[in-house]
């Protein structure tokens, strides 16, 4: 498989495992919608502390736990290992935000059309309107829809059911940004990943905002950084992240991908059929 199709599941699409098994999705309480304080505050208060500040400067909780749907348009930059541009993805993401989580993401790619749709229970991997019917096709729709979600969905996903923060003070980037560095992990059965992927979330020092990402997903490991955001109906949203790789120390080894979205709209109406697939297989 070629690299850049490698970075694209490494970047963005990992966060849920390769088990089909569906999140818990549960309706929202008054004390949700409100804020995740409870939830952040332990066990660790200072990463919960650190991870409310990243929160509040995005636009707060009660502002994010008001919107119903996003959609946007992401073009994905593919790199070669000498920085050449290999190729360019432009896809269409939506998804339902309350009460349960939904998503449909479509793209052209040598002439035919891809659309991945999850209804919070199945999900589907299609090629010209046609359900791929393979191992490989179900887990990529399962995990792209989810994976896509979460790391859209910064700094507000971190404070979901199940995560485990732990503070490891101050640290320094490969650009010398000076930041807090936050490391999370997932109780098992939190989402479909739940103790298998390791995060490191870095914000500024002194403004919170989200500067980069580093991932180990057992395999490997990965690097975002938070290039640009934009504010967008009262919300702070990423705008450009670029995908590195790197070494299980942080070392930088060469820039394979851009992520920039476009066209970012919250509160789409969007009909209940967008997220359901025909039932017509290969």
């Amino acid at each position: 498989m070629k690299h850049g199709i490698l970075i694209l599941f490494v970047l963005t699409l990992i966060f849920t495992s390769c088990n089909n098994k569906e999140p818990k999705q549960e309706m929202l309480t008054n004390n949700e919608v409100e804020a995740p304080f409870e939830q952040l505050m332990l066990p660790d208060t200072k990463a919960g502390a650190i991870v409310l500040k990243a929160i509040e400067q995005a636009g707060g909780w009660k502002q994010w736990k008001q919107k119903k749907t996003l959609s946007y348009v992401k073009r994905i930059q593919y790199y070669d290992s000498l920085g050449n541009k290999e190729k360019e993805l432009e896809q269409v993401h939506q998804y339902q935000l309350q009460p349960t989580f939904k998503a449909k993401m479509s793209w052209i790619e040598n002439g035919d059309l891809y659309e991945i749709l999850n209804n919070g229970v199945e999900a589907w991997k299609l090629k010209n309107g046609v359900v791929l019917t393979n191992e490989d096709d179900k887990k990529s729709a399962w995990n792209s829809s989810f994976g896509s979600h979460y790391v859209m969905c910064m700094p507000f996903k971190l404070a979901d059911k199940g995560t485990i923060l732990e503070y490891e003070g101050i640290d320094t980037l490969a650009n010398n940004q000076i930041v807090h560095a936050v490391k999370a992990t997932y109780e098992k059965g939190a989402g479909s990943s739940g103790g298998l992927h390791t995060w490191w979330y870095y914000f500024d020092k002194d403004t919170y905002t989200p500067a980069a990402n580093f991932l180990d997903y057992g395999d490997g490991y990965s690097y975002t950084a938070y290039v640009s955001f934009i504010d967008v109906d009262g919300l702070k949203i990423n705008k450009q992240r670029d995908g590195y790789n790197t070494s299980a120390n942080r070392e930088l080894l060469d820039k394979r991908t851009e992520y920039i979205n476009e066209n970012i709209l919250f509160d789409e109406v969007l009909d209940e059929g967008v997220f359901t697939a025909k039932q017509r297989t290969e």
